[in-house]
């Protein structure tokens, strides 16, 4: 009888809240997962910033989006501090906010969040200007600010959120402290205005088109204006003899591009560029190469240095070590090239083939052998060179 009792209990008693504990699950996969979510917009700017490099630099209708906005060459050390910054930032935001979950401590307002109420956002947003200011093309550029108005949307959303919870205690901490930088309610305020009666949905999508439209506009202006205000460039010159012309010399120009921000240190890249001109001095490889270009009147060489392997040890003390990939432009115009004059010498200019030289190493010219390890190729002008000497410019 006993057994049947507790039988026919078990029978009645409440089937558990399937339905409830499926949204519980789903509500604390999110909560795990909230990290992921809030960088997912800082991911998709990564992947923004490499994503088919190759194939947009093919096309001449998309080359300029891998052309960089501003001189990284220059700014790569102020880039490398932002990137710091933004880490240091957003682990200390981090930290203090999970922390403050985790107590149930209720509003977090002190250390960073005394005077930023998003400390996380504007790391994200230091971290990627820096990025912009070490390797920031067009396309970096753009997909930046595409971020920051993801991220403005997801703030707005996280405040709403902070208003139903803690209610006037939030507001008075919202007028204490500012949004991500001093200065920005005045921009906040445009960033609200809407035509009367369009939906929310439309608002949107009208405000991520201003951001792609300005963003883009700007960016093109900006390599527009660089450009043109380009006067010198950085470079180091010398005179290269010609190949079987005695005493005839060509002036040589090896510009310190952007692929130079692997040694942040501008002492370490002078060193670089001085072994960089003695291998190209001293090899052979190279000398044959340019044995079959026309006669040298009015002509330079314009030579672009490209990472190649073990390029990392650029940035130690002994960068002899490196290896350095090379773009030799065989460049003839009736102007030639004296420190101030670059724009009329490019107005002028006519490239008539390209030497392409893999794999330089400097150690090998240390042990008596040609620098040259890899193949040295002789190529035709091609539109397309005029494009690759843009984007190297675009870095200086």
């Amino acid at each position: 009888m006993a057994d049947d009792l507790r039988k026919n209990s078990a029978d009645h008693h409440p089937p558990p809240n399937r339905a409830g504990s499926v949204i519980l699950r789903v509500l604390a996969f999110f909560v795990i997962l909230e990290p992921v979510w809030m960088l997912l917009p800082f991911a998709g700017f990564l992947y923004g910033s490499v994503m088919h490099i190759e194939t947009l630099s093919a096309n001449p209708w998309t080359a300029r989006l891998v052309h960089f906005v501003l001189p990284v060459h220059s700014l790569f050390p102020l880039g490398l501090l932002l990137i710091i910054a933004g880490c240091m930032i957003f682990l200390i935001g981090a930290f203090q906010i999970y922390a403050g979950k985790i107590a149930g401590s209720g509003l977090v307002r002190t250390g960073i969040y005394r005077k930023f109420r998003h400390p996380q956002y504007l790391a994200l947003a230091l971290f990627g200007l820096g990025i912009i200011l070490t390797w920031g093309r067009l396309l970096t550029f753009i997909a930046y600010f595409i971020m920051l108005w993801l991220y403005y949307l997801m703030a707005g959303a996280e405040e709403r959120r902070c208003r139903e919870l803690f209610g006037a205690e939030y507001d008075a901490y919202r007028d204490q402290t500012y949004f991500l930088l001093p200065g920005e309610k005045a921009a906040a305020k445009l960033a609200r205005l809407k035509p009367a009666g369009l939906p929310a949905w439309a608002a949107i999508a009208l405000s991520f088109c201003l951001v792609l439209t300005m963003a883009t506009g700007t960016g093109l202006l900006i390599l527009e204006l660089r450009s043109a205000f380009r006067t010198s460039l950085p470079a180091v010159t010398a005179a290269y003899p010609l190949p079987g012309r005695g005493a005839d010399a060509v002036p040589l120009l090896l510009v310190k591009g952007p692929a130079l921000q692997a040694a942040p240190v501008e002492r370490v890249r002078n060193v670089f560029l001085e072994n960089c001109l003695e291998m190209v001095l001293a090899s052979e490889k190279v000398r044959d190469g340019l044995a079959g270009i026309g006669p040298g009147g009015n002509a330079t060489l314009l030579i672009f240095p490209t990472p190649g392997r073990n390029w990392y040890s650029a940035a130690h003390r002994d960068s002899r070590r490196a290896e350095v990939d090379l773009f030799i432009f065989w460049v003839k115009s009736p102007v030639p090239y004296r420190g101030g004059n670059f724009r009329q010498f490019r107005r002028n200019w006519r490239i008539s083939r390209l030497l392409r030289v893999e794999n330089m190493s400097y150690g090998r010219l240390r042990a008596g052998l040609d620098p040259v390890a890899g193949r040295v190729r002789t190529e035709r002008f091609m539109p397309r060179m005029e494009e690759r000497i843009d984007f190297f410019l675009s870095g200086l």
